[in-house]
């Protein structure tokens, strides 16, 4: 399958989406939203029914304004997390992030920007699922700019052959370069099935 993102010519060799940790923290921020959304458009609508009809508001209504705002968070959320990819290319690195709530910003890094790659402490969650955020810094020596990338399962790894790609895109040999293998040590080697 062809990426929707990808230049003619260019070779994906690295593609990975964030660890169930995000989704857990994206679902318990949809609940926080939940909570919020659900009080204002509840307190709107007891408004509205007592100074328009001038009766008051039901529970089971005040239930269907929960229920309705929890489907539509976690719907997004899940869109979201399920979109946001951590890709690299032979030409450049794509962060879609994905903690926003309309889209995943696209982060584009083109290899003559990139400067480093570190990995970042583990947060509570990512201990569970084996996985690190990693953060990109790019750019110019005047103007230095990070892309982030949340809970990544093998960002060491990861970081390493980012560090192996930068190499070979300068010295112009691209093509000696092999996908990322999403395995443990020592069992990248074996072709998959």
């Amino acid at each position: 399958m062809q990426d929707r993102y990808l230049h003619e010519g260019e070779t994906l060799l690295c593609s990975r989406r964030s660890s169930p940790a995000v989704l857990i923290l994206v679902l318990l921020w949809a609940l926080f939203e939940t909570v919020v959304a659900g009080a204002i458009l509840s307190i709107l609508l007891a408004a509205g029914l007592y100074f328009g009809l001038g009766t008051t508001i039901e529970w089971w209504m005040v239930s269907g304004v929960f229920v309705i705002c929890l489907g539509v968070a976690v719907f997004q959320h899940v869109h979201i997390w399920r979109e946001a990819t951590f890709r690299v290319t032979t030409e450049r690195i794509l962060l879609a992030n994905p903690v926003a709530f309309f889209h995943a910003p696209l982060a584009t890094v083109k290899w003559p920007q990139y400067q480093e790659c570190e990995v970042d402490h583990r947060h509570f969650l990512d201990i569970f699922f084996l996985a690190r955020p990693i953060r990109i810094r790019y750019g110019t020596a005047d103007a230095r700019s990070e892309g982030k990338f949340p809970s990544l399962r093998y960002a060491e790894d990861i970081k390493h052959y980012l560090d192996k790609v930068d190499a070979a895109v300068r010295k112009g040999e691209t093509a000696t370069l092999k996908p990322f293998i999403a395995r443990p040590r020592g069992q990248r080697d074996v072709l998959e099935s």
